[in-house]
């Protein structure tokens, strides 16, 4: 059983952006809900097992440069970890990351995780509701963020529904235009026996864990995704290579009878490894398996991590920042 302190590092500056704190408020609230009733949250960091700073998006810097400035981090760094879902990481904070890359996944420094911020919606009038399949596959998203997904819209099949969200433009969306466009995306993804899930900027992509969610099968194409730990991925989804992009149609021809149980055993393992109900103790589990290995980070080797600022896009995002301040 551990003690955990909950804090953001980017919501605790002087005037933080209003998202700062989004992902902090759901780990919380998955807290308040968690059935496992394990783990539990410390006031003080002082006496705490673990301290978690959870950054939303890049607000506790690009490269956690808020978190490793944070006097809390700096008084209790050998029990500090980080919870962040941006789409690129380099871990010089150790914790649990949901886009991580398989070529830099080191397990004594991360975690693959889960985005918490994907949950059902509160009212029950805002799920579309269930229906049969009318489309084999579908994937409904933007062509820009990356090549793969430029790949997906040129598939072709009789029973696919393939939409680029990059073309055109939408006005600046209300409240009520936000939850019309959940029912809408929902309801696309329940008339879809199987959900492409290409990666975009980052490895991973919220349209899986919504997929799963929502009782499809999730069709992953991400060479580099690194999946959380516990679900038996292969009962309920399908991976492809992103050079084999064009074997999907006759692939998913070929598992159409097995859509629907498939489809359930993914509802299942959402409920049993990404729920609200379970987020919290299930990231909690992940920093307590790298507190374990804590020793492999001591020395010299606290700099290891520092080796994939020499790759390019590092390279060029960190050089802009420090001398123009830009957000790259």
């Amino acid at each position: 059983m551990a003690t955990v302190f909950l804090l953001s590092a980017g919501a605790s500056v002087a005037a933080p952006d209003l998202e700062a704190g989004l992902d902090l408020a759901l780990i919380r609230e998955s807290a308040a809900l968690d059935v496992f009733g394990r783990h539990s949250l410390a006031d003080d960091p002082s006496g705490a097992d673990l301290i978690l700073f959870v950054e939303t998006s890049i607000h506790g810097g690009k490269y956690f440069d808020l978190v490793r400035s944070h006097e809390t981090y700096r008084r209790h760094v050998d029990r500090s970890y980080v919870y962040c879902a941006t789409d690129k990481i380099v871990p010089l904070v150790p914790g649990v990351f949901v886009s991580l890359e398989a070529r830099w996944n080191w397990p004594s420094w991360v975690r693959p995780g889960h985005y918490v911020s994907v949950k059902l919606p509160a009212s029950a009038d805002d799920m579309p509701s269930p229906r049969q399949p009318e489309f084999l596959f579908s994937f409904v998203g933007s062509s820009r963020t990356h090549p793969v997904r430029r790949a997906v819209l040129t598939l072709r099949h009789p029973e696919a529904r393939l939409v680029d969200t990059s073309i055109g433009s939408t006005p600046e969306p209300s409240e009520h235009d936000d939850r019309a466009r959940w029912r809408s995306f929902a309801a696309g993804i329940l008339n879809s026996a199987f959900v492409l899930c290409p990666r975009g900027g980052g490895t991973a992509t919220f349209r899986l864990f919504e997929t799963m969610m929502l009782g499809r099968v999730p069709v992953v194409i991400s060479d580099q995704w690194v999946p959380p730990i516990g679900p038996a991925w292969d009962r309920f989804s399908i991976t492809v290579p992103e050079r084999h992009i064009h074997t999907i149609p006759s692939l998913l021809d070929q598992h159409r009878e097995e859509s629907a149980s498939m489809g359930r055993a993914a509802r299942d393992a959402w409920l049993e490894w990404f729920s609200p109900q379970v987020s919290f103790h299930r990231i909690v589990e992940s920093c307590l398996a790298l507190h374990e290995l804590r020793s492999r980070r001591s020395g010299a080797r606290r700099l290891a991590p520092c080796a994939q600022m020499l790759r390019p896009y590092h390279t060029a995002r960190w050089t802009a920042t420090w001398m123009f301040g830009h957000r790259t």
